[in-house]
């Protein structure tokens, strides 16, 4: 292999390139054989599960490599750690975290490396030489903040490294995302990815590959059929003025335990599940290769932590709200007196979905309640509907 020409060293690299792109089956077809475009895969099992719409559906760490737009609309600490099995001696790993730092905003690390090993190298004659491996990774450090009750803004910068065959390539590249609140059910999001990108080999040429910018937008829907905990997804991407591609998916939980998921893109059917047990989730996924009859699985652990710590200390602690006078049993009155030493609601609808709040107010003139996150024990009061929250005994 040190006899080499370097001519020929670069077709191999190339033609590694070229497997690795094919292979990895999520890239778009458009843009396929670009640098970097191990980075247009999903991440995580939910996401996979939902065929890949994850730009505005997204409700854990792994926001953090779909939008960093997103992550400040987490309340609570996020951990995932994916695993995946994949055809081709194929190896994709992610880990991701992001911690809210209250009135802050939000911070998000992630990771990510997809390979190849035992790749047979050949000479400039076709001669069969050594085997070698190919190895991508990203590391990315993520800000976001909500912007009022609801916008949020993110940005996140990427490392970039790829060794293949001996010789290595680095460098950085930046995503911008943001998201928005329509209502209790809708939320939009758009991402640019891969803003100011190129990777540099430490070859003798100096070769520098440019990765091409790309734009999604993204669309979800809470409650859909105003069926609780059933959320639609779909995302469009772009870059320049090819269409690249589009996910779908659908996610149910049931009796906030098992759940369930669906996809559908322009790269085929994928589906999944998972359940959820206190802070923790485990998801696992399945979509079909792009070559032959196999089919990729993913697995990811999902840990949320702060609002089980928080439920603990305020159920023991929270002092019974103010009963109403006995002497006023209006009507407007008889839901308010029913729940009054119930101090913890689960809220139903909307972006907070599943999270549990303390009951700091009732008013019961227009039927509203006043609430504050457990998830966050200082953020500012909430006001809802009684029909958006259930009451915990």
């Amino acid at each position: 292999m040190e006899n080499w020409r370097f001519s020929d060293r670069q077709q191999i690299v190339r033609y590694s390139l070229i497997l690795l792109l094919m292979f990895t089956g999520e890239m778009f077809a458009q843009s396929g054989g670009s640098a970097g475009s191990f980075m247009s895969l999903a991440n995580g099992a939910r996401a996979f599960g939902m065929g890949g719409a994850t730009i505005a559906s997204s409700e854990d760490a792994t926001t953090v490599f779909s939008n960093p737009g997103m992550v400040g609309t987490l309340y609570n600490g996020q951990f995932n750690a994916t695993i995946a099995k994949l055809a081709f001696d194929r190896n994709y790993y992610d880990l991701a975290f992001v911690y809210p730092l209250n009135s802050w905003g939000n911070i998000g690390l992630g990771w990510t490396q997809l390979s190849i090993d035992n790749i047979q190298g050949r000479d400039q004659y076709g001669f069969i030489t050594q085997k070698f491996s190919d190895l991508q990774s990203t590391f990315m450090l993520g800000y976001s903040k909500m912007i009022g009750d609801n916008f949020s803004i993110g940005l996140s910068g990427k490392y970039l490294y790829h060794s293949l065959a001996g010789y290595s390539a680095k460098g950085v590249s930046f995503d911008i995302g943001s998201a928005v609140y329509i209502g209790e059910k809708i939320t939009l999001g758009a991402v640019f990815r891969n803003l100011n990108s190129s990777l540099k080999w430490n070859t003798s040429s100096k070769l520098k590959e440019t990765l091409p910018t790309r734009i999604g937008v993204g669309f979800s829907y809470f409650d859909l059929f105003n069926l609780p905990n059933l959320i639609a997804a779909a995302d469009v991407h772009l870059s320049g003025r090819d269409f690249l591609g589009y996910q779908t998916g659908v996610e149910y939980m049931f009796r906030d335990l098992i759940i369930i998921r669906g996809g559908y893109s322009d790269r085929g059917i994928s589906y999944g599940g998972g359940i959820q047990f206190g802070g923790f989730k485990f998801d696992v996924a399945m979509t079909p290769e792009n070559f032959g009859n196999s089919s990729r699985i993913f697995f990811t652990l999902n840990w949320s932590f702060g609002s089980g710590v928080a439920e603990e200390v305020y159920e023991e602690e929270i002092p019974p709200l103010m009963t109403p006078q006995p002497s006023q049993p209006t009507p407007a009155q008889a839901p308010a007196s029913s729940t009054a030493t119930r101090n913890i609601v689960l809220i139903l609808a909307g972006p907070l979905a599943n999270e549990r709040a303390e009951v700091i107010g009732q008013n019961p003139n227009d039927n509203t309640i006043t609430v504050r996150l457990l998830a966050l024990p200082g953020s500012d009061p909430i006001t809802l509907g009684l029909d958006q929250v259930r009451f915990l005994e």
